[in-house]
């Protein structure tokens, strides 16, 4: 059995709908004696899917996302009883985009099977106005704002313009398509000449101190640091923008 819902606009209409959601549960329960055990389990799918994309729009700083979303209930649950509490939906593993299928339970009544959702996501995100070749550094003029529909590949978007601009490219980024982190270098954190913070740990022992660097580099990257009170030159890696650790 398939069920199609659409719903455009999710950002802080997702708040107000959970919480009026949340205030209408007595009322919920006592509907809940004439809902179908295919409506039980859509409902809560649906919040779910809900929830997921509305935590990922926060994280992502992204304005609002428009979502079309197709519930597929297998016609099985129709001869399922109805779970008395909210039925159990197994996590997913990132972004809900393109199909996905999750596992439904009552531990209540014992039963349990997979459901399907054909999920699709639209966003404006910053994108790449020409093809950028491997081994180019992205400038802020190589930059548009498209809305674009995600599909099931585009899990590992980067979405913050800051995160994109200065970056180099590793894999092919094509004109007008969402712009993954596989396809950048990691971030320079420290550039030549940075005045940074050392930092060093050894068993409890905690100290930071000035220093300059004498080489660029992101994470993972060793990098020559001068310490500007011992005047020491000494390999530290980028941890954070402007900020070096020791390795021992």
């Amino acid at each position: 059995m398939v069920y199609l819902f659409l719903w455009r606009k999710i950002g802080t209409c997702v708040s107000c709908f959970l919480i009026a959601t949340s205030c209408l549960l007595p009322q919920l329960s006592l509907a809940q004696d004439s809902m179908t055990t295919v409506e039980q389990i859509d409902s809560e799918f649906t919040q779910l899917l809900t929830k997921e994309l509305e935590q990922w729009r926060q994280q992502a700083a992204l304005s609002q996302l428009d979502v079309k979303a197709e519930i597929k209930v297998p016609s099985g649950a129709k001869r399922l009883a109805l779970c008395p509490v909210a039925v159990s939906i197994d996590a997913g593993s990132g972004i809900p985009l393109g199909n996905v299928q999750r596992k439904v339970s009552c531990g209540a009544l014992g039963w349990s099977l997979f459901v399907r959702a054909k999920v699709s996501v639209s966003v404006k995100i910053p994108v790449a106005n020409r093809v950028l070749k491997r081994g180019e550094h992205i400038l802020a003029a190589d930059i548009d704002w498209k809305v674009i529909k995600l599909g099931a590949s585009d899990r590992d978007l980067v979405t913050a313009l800051d995160e994109i601009v200065g970056r180099q490219v590793v894999r092919k980024v094509r004109r007008y398509q969402p712009i993954r982190a596989v396809q950048l270098s990691s971030p320079q954190w420290v550039n030549i000449g940075d005045r940074v913070i050392i930092e060093a740990r050894s068993n409890g022992f905690y100290a930071n101190m000035s220093g300059e660097a004498l080489e660029g580099g992101g994470e993972g990257k060793g990098i020559r640091v001068r310490n500007l009170s011992s005047g020491k030159v000494i390999i530290a890696y980028p941890i954070a923008k402007g900020r070096v650790a020791t390795q021992f």
